[in-house]
């Protein structure tokens, strides 16, 4: 017990979802707790990104003020497509030009050392291993899949920083997907979102945590 609390505060905590078991662990008394997700479920993952994107015409319609729920989020960000993330359905809605696409996503159970894109553990590489192996077995028999490894992070820190951290942290999920479990880069992109769609804008530590994340989103 004494390694592991000295590991967490240096660990990024990806979001709980139905894909990983969660372990939420109480470092001391007075501190918030850290979420850590350590076991992807391959079964679920493949059968959500075997989930083909959805289009929908939309009628025009006023934008809404940015709201918070447990399970919804939805983010205005200035230059970039509207996005609203379902945790309980795991799907990102973007509207984009009177379009609306329904994206199935993923979140990774993988842990970064703090500030950096270095990953943490074994437990984080054999996570990216299965799911190589569920991104392969699904553009083997799906031609033209391509899924998105996203980065995100809290609004703790600056703009700048955080847009190139998630950056950092999401090509280093899509270089060990590539050239160390031979996905096909065609198959795959990348993008960091850094802190412009937060589940929890004026969330507290522990919920700032979830916000640091890493998803893999079905796109075509």
């Amino acid at each position: 017990m004494k390694k592991l609390l000295f590991l967490l505060p240096i660990l990024c905590a990806a979001t709980p979802s139905l894909h990983a078991q969660v372990t939420v662990v109480s470092p001391a008394p007075g501190i918030s707790p850290v979420v850590v997700v350590r076991t992807l479920n391959p079964v679920v993952v493949q059968r959500q990104l075997s989930l083909a994107p959805k289009v929908v015409i939309l009628s025009p319609a006023p934008q809404t003020e940015v709201k918070t729920t447990k399970t919804t989020t939805v983010v205005d960000t200035p230059g970039q497509p509207r996005r609203v993330y379902n945790s309980e359905r795991s799907v990102v809605v973007v509207e984009d030009q009177g379009q609306t696409r329904e994206l199935p996503y993923v979140t990774l159970p993988v842990l970064f050392v703090k500030e950096t894109a270095e990953l943490l553990d074994d437990e984080s590489r054999n996570a990216l291993q299965q799911v190589a192996g569920v991104t392969l077995a699904i553009s083997k028999t799906e031609a033209g899949t391509v899924f998105d490894i996203e980065g995100h992070t809290s609004t703790d820190g600056t703009g700048e920083y955080n847009a190139s951290l998630s950056a950092a942290r999401a090509q280093r999920v899509f270089d060990e997907l590539t050239k160390t479990y031979g996905v096909p880069a065609s198959v795959l992109s990348a993008h960091g979102y850094g802190e412009s769609f937060p589940m929890y804008p004026q969330g507290n530590e522990a919920e700032m945590q979830q916000d640091r994340r890493v998803l893999v989103v079905r796109t075509k």
